[in-house]
């Protein structure tokens, strides 16, 4: 901040981790180091989010861009926690996420709408049935071809004209 000067150490102190207090004049790589810092779940909270709303249609956080304050409130809480501390403690490995998601017993529901719940919970904020999208064409498409051998690995080449009537 031009006007105030540079951040005093207190400024991240209502977030746990604190910073390190031993230093006098904190750099970059501290402050990279905090947001990393396994007792700080904020960081890790975003890419799982992102992970969720592209396996679910809808992040825990509707608000993609806007994380924190700025945005809405998760509508799971302790299930979005719950997920970033499982990713800081599989060393941050996107395969495990992915692999915890798509094999729970949330993601593995069917897609049928309950009558129940038709008034209850419209926009299945409950996660009581699961979307009735769930991948992209492109993926499909992707992996039909790599099923059947005829998806081309190779990167650049001649483009692609597609027919083009009279």
């Amino acid at each position: 901040d031009k006007e105030v000067g540079t951040l005093s150490p207190g400024v991240f102190d209502a977030i746990a981790p604190a910073l390190p207090p031993s230093k006098e004049r904190l750099t970059l790589l501290d402050l990279a180091r905090w947001l990393v810092h396994p007792d700080n779940p904020l960081t890790a909270r975003v890419p799982v989010n992102r992970i969720w709303m592209r396996q679910f249609g809808r992040g825990l956080v509707v608000t993609e861009e806007a994380f924190g304050s700025q945005g809405s409130p998760p509508t799971h809480p302790d299930l979005l926690d719950t997920l970033a501390r499982r990713f800081i403690e599989d060393g941050w490995s996107m395969k495990r996420l992915h692999r915890l998601i798509v094999t729970s017993n949330t993601y593995q529901r069917s897609s049928l709408a309950r009558p129940d719940l038709a008034d209850l919970d419209q926009r299945n904020l409950l996660l009581a049935r699961q979307s009735r999208v769930r991948l992209d064409a492109e993926i499909i498409r992707d992996a039909a071809l790599s099923a059947s051998g005829l998806l081309s690995t190779q990167i650049g080449g001649p483009s692609v004209h597609p027919p083009q009537p009279d």
